[in-house]
């Protein structure tokens, strides 16, 4: 579209008082008696066509065209090709697979006019991200899905990474909703669709199977529990449920077998469930005292029932490490009014839970910030506290110095824990501050909870809320699992807390953040874990959990923070030893990498500068791989990512110093689980999809059924024209080299003539 546009200089009002200004000119020329009257209209007429120019300049006309052009952006479609999408239980019997192929190719005509207007990507994901583009129009998908892991969090985050440098219009997951992933392709899919509701980019997820699938028969051994770190002469509870569907009246051993130091397995303790019609899940308890420390595998097993399919599931294994001493604790808890005597509920149950184990040495200590900045370097360093518990501590509370020092005691492999409160934190004033980088998120520049002011509601949730664990390929962190009857069960009947501080999945550092518990109500993070140096740290943003104690769950309270409490100590491979080498855990999913720490210590228990590792890998089969070793401070790192073979491997690590002489010899084991993740447990997960597109309904986003699909590509083509924009070019008119030269000509041409008429 053209259209014409005046800007008058000064306004209409200017250019008409200089009209009439200018309009006498006309009228003043040469004597008739000096020229002919053909002489004079010529000059007239030149004068005229100046004047004109001149008010046409000042008019400053232009000429505009105007243009619509579409934005450009990416419509991205993800499909899921695990194998578990191999199961026939969509509709009319197909296979989850068949139902996706047939509903993209039902809207295959729809998409390809929408690629006329955005770039459509499809990608099909499992382990890894694959594009499958429309080939002339055509979809190509695979036949049949053959992915052993289904890393729905990292595909969305890798589609998120590749669209960086486009604008994405909207993500479509089809999916069975189970995220059955090992790491280092774990990540939580909370987390890129936390990044697309900040974007304003809308997910729309499309549920394919059934959540339940029936009775099959099988006897399955999961959720086994016992801690990493044991103690001497002390019970050892090993825990695990067993699941049993369609052996109905009949009985089966389960046993607990413990390893000797000869490395044979010995039976340590049996028990027996009978299978009825109305019970399908056995919890098991079995204890077993070690006497001697040092590294010993564990294996919980039911025995296998006469032709029972798969056998796999009915056993599960780990390493314990039995350790002589216990852990030294710091518990500092900070009052909410400056001067306080007193601290809330929370720190007088915790301190009774602790109490309940008589391997933990806890040192409490109230700051009522009537000394702000206390100097505890002295302390700290003298002491060698394990592990360290911040209850609602603001930052003012000790110097700057005696943070860096704790931070320092971290690095060196200490556990922080930092626990809920109106002073943890950024309210607590953590940002800047020597914990900043230990902490495992980002802390905004206006997160400050002032002494004597009300709670901020951006800082802090309301309650009541539950915190209920994040589940990876079917299970709990460590931190979280308990006995009885299935841990997610008790979690969600666990009596509510009363409010929580406000973690954002947004500010999750990505590296370091593991969530391991959420709420139930907007699935913001609860409990953070993460590393730092040698050490662990865990954020624990509620602090009410004596309502656990109070509502009759006094076991699950005690037991969660011995459990933290233990994770966080990581006593278990270095103590006494000359060489030394660790995991952060014993069991990895096939295909996981596996990270360790390891080092060299003199008599003095200092490292040994200039220490040189050898490390091998034993793997199931009695091949070695040998692996590089890396400097990070006063420890080395290694990583080995060969795992796909399930059963047992061993590290070894021999150390020499720098001339040479060896130092000594360690090795830690660990076992990779023989399962099938993506066949094992089959069902669907509709409601973490569901879960997933709610984050980002602000944007749009929305869990839809699959027959859903064709309409809303069709509303995505009607929105089509809201993404136009329109382009104007404006062409001026009177600052042009040929109004110039007219002007002038003009002028010229005038005063020429009357110079040649001899006028002048």
């Amino acid at each position: 579209m053209t259209r014409w546009s005046l800007d008058p200089v000064g306004g209409w009002l200017l250019i008409a008082v200089a009209a009439l200004a200018l309009a006498p000119l006309l009228a003043v020329g040469p004597d008739r008696q000096k020229a002919s009257r053909g002489r004079r209209l010529t000059l007239v007429a030149l004068r005229a066509a100046t004047l004109l120019l001149l008010l046409v300049a000042m008019l400053r006309p232009a000429v505009e065209t105007a243009v619509k052009r579409k934005l450009p952006g990416t419509l991205a479609i993800l499909a899921d090709r695990s194998r578990s999408m191999q199961v026939e239980d969509a509709v009319a019997g197909a296979s989850r697979w068949n139902s996706v192929r047939e509903s993209l190719a039902d809207v295959q005509d729809q998409l390809v006019e929408l690629a006329d207007t955005w770039d459509v990507k499809i990608y099909t994901f499992a382990d890894a991200v694959e594009p499958s583009p429309l080939d002339e129009g055509q979809l190509d998908l695979p036949a049949e899905p053959e992915g052993n892991q289904t890393a729905m969090g990292s595909a969305l985050s890798d589609v998120l990474d590749q669209e960086a440098q486009q604008r994405l219009v909207a993500v479509l997951l089809l999916s069975d909703g189970a995220q059955r992933a090992f790491a280092p392709r774990d990540q939580p899919p909370q987390i890129p669709a936390g990044r697309m509701a900040a974007a304003g980019v809308p997910l729309y997820t499309f549920a394919y199977g059934q959540p339940s699938l029936g009775d099959q028969a099988d006897l399955r051994l999961g959720d086994m529990l016992v801690s990493d770190a044991v103690f001497v002469d002390t019970p050892v509870t090993v825990e695990a449920v067993v699941s049993a569907s369609g052996y109905a009246n009949q009985t089966f051993k389960v046993q607990l077998l413990w390893e000797n130091s000869q490395g044979e397995m010995e039976p340590a303790a049996t028990t027996e469930i009978e299978v009825r019609p109305q019970q399908r899940r056995f919890p098991i308890k079995l204890t077993h005292v070690p006497t001697e420390p040092g590294e010993y595998k564990v294996t919980m097993q039911v025995e296998a029932a006469e032709g029972e399919l798969v056998t796999k599931n009915n056993s599960q294994s780990t390493f314990v490490t039995v350790l002589k001493g216990g852990v030294s604790i710091l518990y500092l808890v900070g009052s909410d009014t400056i001067g306080a005597s007193a601290a809330g509920i929370e720190p007088r149950f915790l301190r009774a839970a602790l109490a309940a184990s008589p391997d933990f040495d806890v040192q409490y200590e109230l700051i009522n910030y009537r000394n702000p900045e206390l100097d505890y370097r002295p302390r700290l360093r003298d002491e060698k506290y394990d592990v360290y518990l911040l209850g609602n501590v603001d930052v003012t509370a000790l110097s700057t110095r005696s943070w860096r020092e704790m931070a320092n005691q971290v690095n060196q492999g200490a556990g922080l824990a930092m626990l809920g409160g109106f002073h943890s934190f950024g309210p607590g004033g953590f940002r800047n501050s020597p914990l900043d980088d230990v902490l495992p998120f980002d802390i905004g520049p206006a997160e400050r909870q002032a002494f004597g002011e009300p709670p901020r509601e951006d800082m802090h949730v309301k309650g009541p809320l539950r915190m209920i664990p994040v589940e990876r390929g079917g299970a709990v962190h460590p931190i979280l699992r308990l006995p009885g009857e299935e841990t997610m069960d008790i979690w969600r009947k666990l009596p509510e807390l009363d409010g929580a501080n406000r973690f954002e999945w947004a500010r999750l550092k990505d590296q370091t953040a593991l969530v391991a518990a959420t709420d139930d109500r907007d699935g913001l993070p609860l409990l953070v874990l993460s590393g730092w140096g040698g050490g662990r740290v865990a954020s624990l943003a509620v602090d009410s959990t004596w309502h656990w104690q109070m509502g009759g769950a006094g076991e699950v309270h005690r037991r969660f923070w011995r459990q933290l409490i233990l994770w966080l100590a990581k006593k278990d491979e270095t103590e006494g030893l000359r060489v030394w080498v660790k995991l952060d855990q014993r069991r990895y999913q096939p295909g996981s990498r596996v990270d360790f720490t390891l080092g060299a210590t003199g008599e003095d228990q200092a490292p040994i500068e200039g220490a040189e590792f050898t490390v091998n890998v034993v793997k199931p089969d009695g091949t070695g791989e040998e692996v590089r070793v890396i400097r990070r401070g006063g420890e080395w790192g290694g990583s080995f990512a060969t795992t796909a073979e399930p059963g047992d491997y061993r590290i070894e690590v021999a150390a020499a110093d720098a001339e040479g002489v060896a130092i000594g010899e360690a090795a830690a084991r660990f076992a990779v689980i023989d399962q099938d993740v993506e066949l094992d447990q089959p069902a669907a997960e509709p409601t973490l999809l569901a879960s997933l597109a709610n984050l980002t309904a602000d944007a749009g986003g929305a869990g839809l059924a699959p027959e859903e699909l064709p309409a809303l590509i069709e509303s995505l083509q009607a929105k089509s024209q809201e993404f136009e924009e329109e382009i104007v070019n404006r062409v001026t008119l009177w600052d042009t080299w040929w109004m110039f030269l007219a002007l002038v000509g003009g002028l010229s041409t005038e005063w020429f003539l009357r110079k040649r008429w001899g006028l002048v």
